[in-house]
Parts: C-alpha cells; structure tokens; sequence
C-alpha cells in the first residue's frame, strides 16, 4: 500500500517554471518597489489625492446623475520627508505582501512535486504567511492613505483642522485580509495532512 507520502501531483517541469516565474515576479516587485521608494524621496511624484467635495460645485450629467469631485491628480515637485517616509513603508508593505504570495507559490510548487506533501513545518510556514499577508497588506493602505490625508491638507484640498489629521482611506481592499485568512486556515489543512500522513505510514 502506497503512502501519501509517495504521492507527486506537479510535475518537475512544470514546478520548475513555476518557481522561476515566482522568482522573476519578485524581482520584478522589487526592483519596482525600490524605484518607488528612490522616486519618492527625490523627485517629482503624481500622486491620486482626496479633495474637498464641498470645494467643488455638483455637475450634472446625463440620465439626471449628479457627480461631485472627491479626488484630484496632483504632481508634487518634491515630497515632505515625513510623507515620503509613509509612502515608502507603504511600497514595502506591499513589497512584503507580494513576497509572501510568491514564497508560498514557491512552496507549494515545491511540495506538490516532492515526496514529501506535508512537510513537518509546511503547516506553521502557511499559517504565518497567512498572518503576514493579512498585516502587511492592510498596514500598506494605512500607510498610503494616511500620506495622502496629509498630502492634501498640506496642498489645501481638504481643509486643515488644527491639532488633527485626517485619514482619508477610499476603497479599502479587504482581498489581504481574506487571503491571509484563508491560508491561516489552510495551515490547518495541512496539519491535519500531516497528522493523517503520519498515521497512514503507520499502517505500512
């Protein structure tokens, strides 16, 4: 009887492309990443900021619609030290949220074509990029809109408000949260593996 151990679902050659288009994908985020990061402490950034609704009149558009202007391009000769510091921690965060996606594809490439399906630290390895993914991801858009909030009061799109700042947060993108969550539980699914991998090589 043939443990699950022996078991081999991805071919070598297909975990080989695999991997190497993972690792071509992060280099490729990182080398990104760090031209944005350079860019954004010396030299002239476009940037998407938040705008004073009630700085612009509604304008009427067709089918008896009504649209106010909510954000404004804005090209920024040089940033503020401090904003730039929060948007590079913010392209970082993202960085390590790519990162975590492309290591787990790595693993899992790695895994399907061993012998080997569940590994003794496959389970922990998901599980904390899970949680990785999850804070990283969410921590890069706090970071960006929080640049941003101050971007815009500093430029004079959103109104200025003594001792506070506003957090201007448009869109936020739960997809992070609900993919750590599912690979959180998805290192569940491989300690259980683990555990049925074990007692069928018992039976052996």
């Amino acid at each position: 009887m043939d443990s699950l151990a022996g078991v081999s679902v991805l071919s070598r050659v297909d975990s080989a492309v695999l991997i190497v288009v993972s690792v071509a994908v992060a280099i490729a985020a990182s080398l990104s990443t760090v031209s944005t990061i350079i860019n954004n402490g010396d030299g002239e950034v476009v940037l998407r900021l938040p705008l004073d609704p009630s700085t612009r009149e509604s304008e009427a558009l067709d089918l008896g619609a009504v649209a106010r202007v909510s954000e404004v391009q804005a090209t920024v000769p040089v940033l503020p030290e401090y904003e730039a510091s929060l948007l590079g921690w913010s392209a970082a965060m993202n960085l390590v949220a790519v990162l975590c996606v492309v290591s787990l594809l790595v693993l899992l490439a790695y895994r399907l074509t061993s012998r080997v399906l569940f590994g003794p630290r496959t389970a922990v390895i998901v599980g904390s990029v899970g949680m990785l993914l999850a804070i990283s991801g969410s921590a890069a858009q706090i970071l960006d809109s929080t640049a941003k909030s101050r971007l815009a009061e500093q430029l004079g799109a959103m109104p200025a408000r003594v001792g506070e700042t506003l957090v201007y947060i448009s869109g936020f993108d739960p997809a992070p949260l609900v993919a750590g969550g599912v690979l959180v539980l998805l290192g569940g699914v491989f300690q259980f593996g683990r555990r049925l991998q074990s007692d069928t090589e018992g039976l052996v």
